[in-house]
């Protein structure tokens, strides 16, 4: 009876409300310090139910936590403060937001046959995604990652094919458009004859292979840093996302699928005779073009009066540059040069002590290449030196602490980062006031969760292809910037992981994958 009229209430808060807002919830359980998308919409219904009255930020915080504990006792719920899909669900209904549950959950059949049916719009993520895209594709209207989310290119895929087809151009996938899409996909595949298939023979490698070359294949991509799965000879889903970005990252045709052209490209990767690759030229990135050696102090050593050398002549030349040095360019640290690196660490809120150390080294590095990137003098951008390579296999080749530049590409807008941690992606913080300034001017005046592409530069003076947001959530250290909170900075992984990480992880891939693609259409 308890249950009973606990339903009925809630659908009569439900009626009540009358609330018109449609949200699509994953599986996925959320917690605190997760941040989402969706983590948004359960602000908002708790904030309806009077349960919530901090701001609507998309980040599991304590307050959201508290919130969602008081909801879950006030509904008979395990009051553990986790929102998982029991949770979702009633939070929603009494907040008259409707539930459309996850098309991947199989948790009712309902939702499985609804799906399996045949509509499919943004916000969608199933396998028959997944075979929509890659049929889109083939058929030359998608040049997105092959993901099974149903994003902003797919949309706009399905858009250009139901246009190109005299089908009603909404961007819904509903059974008209997909048979016409499997139609004309089938009939381009089946055009090519036996070509397609002789191309499946061993000089071809695709998802299903399996062979001693599909073993040699992901050993050779697991040494160049794109494949992070076990040595099998069964080309899987990993196999292939790592082929693709492979394919991406040396400017190949990017189908996941590994013919002759991509295959004698990883074999000259590995042999060193070519430098295309993303890890590959991260080796060779000290002494390539403009971000290279002459303007990237070595970080692992340490500069203090009496110390000489080319390390301190270039320590002079970037210091004058910015305007904190103004003596002879000597390659001798004397007491100028320290009264500069004190003057420089002051402003930079660092121990003011003149000897230049890692960190001191870092920032350094970090405000030349903001300056010179931002006059644009030196944005890497002509020289091709930005990398497209997973976030997990160099992550902790940078301290916590250091600084690192963020250039922003659509806007020409630099500004510097003090790194917090790392784990699935980056937190930071702006370095000061000014460097909050410039990121909002960049973002348009708006603090916003959207991706917005990026290059990272740091201490070292390589430079990664990223994606981040504005938006200041807990924790925090810097006092005195404007920021109260930190940031997250997101970098290439494999889509697969971002899918388990969560819809907001794939979404920064998304951003991500679609940078690169007008990276590569622009310098390379």
């Amino acid at each position: 009876m308890k249950i009973a009229s606990r339903k009925k209430w809630i659908m009569a808060i439900a009626a009540m409300l009358m609330v018109c807002v449609c949200a699509f919830a994953s599986a996925q359980s959320y917690r605190l310090g997760d941040e989402a998308d969706e983590i948004a919409t359960i602000q908002t219904a708790l904030t309806q139910l009077k349960l919530y009255s901090g701001d609507i930020t998309g980040h599991y915080g304590e307050k959201t936590e508290a919130a969602v504990r008081d909801f879950q006792k006030r509904y008979a719920l395990k009051a553990d403060g986790i929102a998982g899909e029991d949770t979702i669900k009633d939070l929603y209904a009494a907040a008259g937001i409707t539930y459309s549950g996850s098309s991947s959950s199989g948790s009712s059949a309902g939702s499985s046959n609804s799906s399996d049916s045949g509509t499919f719009r943004r916000g969608s993520s199933s396998e028959t995604v997944r075979q929509m895209q890659e049929d889109l594709k083939k058929l030359g209207y998608y040049t997105g990652s092959i993901t099974g989310n149903f994003g902003t290119l797919t949309e706009a895929a399905v858009i250009k094919f139901q246009r190109a087809n005299s089908l009603s151009a909404d961007g819904v996938a509903g059974p008209k458009t997909l048979a016409k899409i499997a139609q004309k996909a089938g009939s381009s595949s089946s055009s090519s004859g036996t070509s397609s298939s002789a191309s499946s023979s061993s000089s071809t490698l695709r998802q299903g292979s399996q062979s001693d070359a599909v073993r040699q294949m992901q050993q050779n991509l697991k040494s160049l840093g794109y494949y992070t799965g076990s040595v099998t000879g069964n080309f899987g889903k990993l196999t292939k996302e790592a082929v693709y970005n492979f394919q991406r990252a040396n400017n190949l045709s990017a189908d996941g699928v590994a013919g002759p052209k991509t295959l004698a490209k990883i074999a000259s990767v590995m042999s060193g005779s070519s430098s295309g690759s993303s890890s590959s030229s991260s080796s060779s990135s000290s002494s390539s073009s403009s971000s290279g050696s002459s303007t990237t102090l070595d970080t692992s050593g340490t500069l203090m009066k009496n110390s000489s050398g080319d390390e301190v002549l270039k320590l002079q030349k970037m210091l004058a540059s910015m305007g904190y040095y103004s003596g002879n360019q000597t390659g001798n640290f004397g007491d100028k040069t320290r009264d500069a690196v004190i003057t420089f660490q002051k402003k930079m809120g660092l121990t003011a002590d003149g000897i230049a150390g890692k960190r001191t080294l870092a920032a350094i590095n970090a405000q030349y290449n903001k300056s010179t990137t931002s006059s644009g003098s030196s944005s890497g951008s002509s020289s091709g030196t930005v990398l497209y390579e997973n976030f997990y296999n160099w992550r902790r080749d940078y301290a916590n602490g250091e600084y690192c530049t963020v250039y922003d590409p659509a806007t020409g807008y630099s500004w510097t980062l003090r790194i917090m941690t790392k784990d699935a992606h980056m937190d930071a913080e702006p370095l000061t006031a000014e460097d909050t300034s410039i990121m909002n001017k960049a973002f348009g005046g708006n603090v916003t969760w959207t991706p917005k592409p990026v290059w990272v530069t740091f201490s070292d003076g390589k430079t990664f292809i990223g994606s981040t947001h504005n938006v200041p959530h807990t924790p925090y250290h810097l006092k005195n910037n404007n920021f109260d909170g930190h940031l997250c900075v997101h970098f290439p992984i494999s889509m697969e992981k971002a899918n388990e990480i969560g819809p907001y992880a794939t979404s920064h891939q998304e951003t991500i994958n679609e940078a690169w693609d007008s990276y590569l259409a622009k310098y390379r």
